[in-house]
């Protein structure tokens, strides 16, 4: 056990840089956890911060004997060598990963602890949310949609679609029997962690509880975005090479070469508006061609890892030609949900006849709602639901608006393809909500207010729209205030598309910026109304609206970049270093 007394029931990990912000609420969530704190240890690893985040960790350090806090002696570039020393240093049985800006649930995450402890479990996964300005959603449902145990964790449908440590408790043992470690990567470092990690776990548990939070709140700038799609597919290509090169079992192997395949680079590279306006496409395509040639170097078929119908035909189309390959994204893009028609009681995607070749893209479950009905002296909401055959309906549930971790299971009937809930059912404590229809496990589908259309004469304006019910007993909000910054911070970054105006009165406009832009400022100015309006060093003034600008510490966002980019030893021969070459004089001359 790596020479430590492994005393303790759970170590949980912490990478530490530049997080003063986030750091109180990470901690007050492991303090709130409901579970006997002697049988925990929270290791905090400072990566030498530039900011106040290492006097808060000793702060706590000093409060709490079951928090410990270290710090490196130099900035290693990344969280790699902190969470690997964490794990070296831990004393827990069990082992979690969080990220500094992240929180955890106080009843959730211990009840998985327990669950993976009662049925000695080598690996656990629950529910996750990510946690953004305007909605929560869920993550990995396919990792988190009932409580089972006994489970193979390498031969859960689609577990390698999500490799990162939100929701994860894994054995210490198992990451020091295997020599598992973080590689110090710019991107992709817990890909290959949790790849492996997932392959040589034997045992699995999964709990629908609610265990994890991500923190992806617009005043929490990921740097991991300032990594360009290019950049990205670079990564995952060394990481393929590694991987396609792991003593693994062979269905483990095909599933994650699958993800990579499907999600990395026909998803994630290909099927985006910026492939589309890129003028240098012969990038992309080389970046493929390398992956396919990866792949056939060791025996495999590109083909065998299509298991999508919309990825297989897309690459269909990649290998008719380029031109049609193009055309076909941006069908998908931008027309795809125009186009669709029911036969057979299934959802088709029209396609146009120049893609005639492919086989038709159907949806494998489509609910729409059918009205009110009256029948044995009850109200029923009906849905119909168009499916495939061998789509199974597991469930109906209520899911709040913009709030995946608030809903409410419905009894249900179902006959001939109409499901059947009571009208009097439908409310969830006063939020608005959609209709979520569960199947074929963990998948699921929001009810539509109208059915599928393909008119080619006339346009159909409300073709996607989700069947939104509104509670009539909610307590009427008052329309929200807008939040101005008061003092002027040095550097502001627009989280939304702002304007630069010549004068206070926003009458004048100069240009606009881009959101992602780091601006310079040096005063604050108030209009006739108070309305705080902030001063750029070129002498315009910006709104101050917190809602569209937040401050940032170029310092910490500079060095991070600086460090970041020192630590990539994975692709010496791609852009990084003119990258950062070009944001920082970017910033600096805003």
């Amino acid at each position: 056990m790596g020479g430590l007394t492994i005393n303790k029931l759970i170590s949980i990990v912490v990478s530490v840089y530049n997080k003063e912000k986030f750091l109180d609420k990470c901690i007050q969530s492991i303090i709130d956890l409901n579970m006997d704190k002697s049988q925990l240890e929270a290791i905090f690893v400072d990566d030498v911060s530039t900011d106040n985040s290492y006097n808060i960790l000793k702060k706590y350090a000093d409060e709490y004997d079951f928090i410990r806090c270290i710090q490196l002696e130099e900035n290693s570039g990344g969280p790699a060598d902190p969470r690997n020393l964490g794990i070296q240093e831990s004393k827990g049985k069990y082992i979690t990963i969080v990220d500094a800006d992240d929180w955890l649930e106080p009843n959730g995450y211990p009840n998985l602890i327990n669950q993976m402890e009662e049925h000695g479990s080598d690996i656990g996964f629950g529910q996750a949310f990510k946690n953004r300005n305007k909605d929560i959603v869920k993550v990995a449902n396919f990792a988190s949609y009932k409580k089972a145990n006994g489970l193979v964790p390498y031969e859960i449908y689609k577990i390698f679609r999500g490799m990162g440590p939100w929701g994860k408790i894994f054995k210490r043992s198992t990451t020091i029997d295997h020599n598992i470690k973080f590689r110090n990567l710019k991107f992709a470092e817990d890909k290959l962690f949790y790849a492996e990690l997932i392959s040589k776990s034997k045992s699995a548990s999964m709990t629908d509880e609610h265990v994890y939070h991500v923190n992806r709140y617009s005043d929490n700038i990921s740097l991991v975005k300032e990594t360009d799609d290019i950049e990205k597919a670079n990564f995952n290509i060394e990481v393929l090479k590694d991987l396609i090169k792991m003593d693994l079992p062979e269905y483990a192997k095909k599933q994650i070469i699958s993800r990579i395949v499907e999600m990395d680079f026909i998803s994630r590279v290909f099927i985006k508006k910026s492939f589309l306006k890129s003028n240098n496409k012969d990038v992309y395509y080389n970046m493929f061609e390398e992956v396919q040639n990866i792949i056939k170097e060791h025996g495999y078929d590109i083909e065998d890892f299509l298991e999508n119908e919309r990825y297989t035909n897309a690459f269909h189309a990649y290998q008719h030609s380029k031109e049609h390959f193009e055309e076909y994204i941006k069908f998908m893009l931008y027309n795809a949900h125009a186009h669709k028609y029911i036969k057979n009681n299934v959802v088709h995607f029209n396609y146009p006849d120049k893609f005639n070749y492919l086989p038709t893209l159907t949806s494998k479950c489509v609910a729409v709602h059918d009205g009110t009905h009256y029948m044995n002296e009850t109200f029923y909401e009906v849905l119909h639901v168009y499916k495939k055959p061998n789509t199974t309906i597991e469930g109906v549930e209520l899911v709040k608006i913009n709030d995946e971790s608030t809903r409410k299971t419905l009894k249900y009937e179902i006959h001939d393809n109409q499901i059947y809930l009571k009208t009097d059912d439908l409310h969830l404590d006063n939020y608005d909500f959609n209709i979520v229809i569960k199947f074929n496990d963990f998948e699921h589908s929001t009810v539509y207010a109208s059915h599928p259309i393909d008119n080619k004469n006339s346009k159909f304006k409300n073709k996607s729209a989700k069947l939104d019910l509104e509670s009539i007993n909610k307590a009427k909000k008052a329309p929200k205030k807008p939040s101005y910054l008061t003092t002027p911070p040095s550097y502001i970054v627009t989280i939304k598309k702002a304007n630069l105006y010549h004068d206070v009165n926003f009458t004048n406009q100069v240009k606009s910026v881009a959101k992602g832009n780091i601006v310079e400022i040096v005063s604050i100015e108030e209009t006739v109304n108070k309305t705080p309006r902030l001063i750029t060093r070129d002498g315009y003034y910006i709104s101050a609206n917190t809602d569209i600008v937040t401050p940032v510490n170029l310092e910490s966002f500079i060095n991070e970049q600086s460090k970041q980019t020192t630590a990539d030893k994975v692709n010496e021969n791609s852009k990084s270093n003119n990258k950062f070459s070009n944001i920082k004089n970017r910033l600096l001359k805003r």
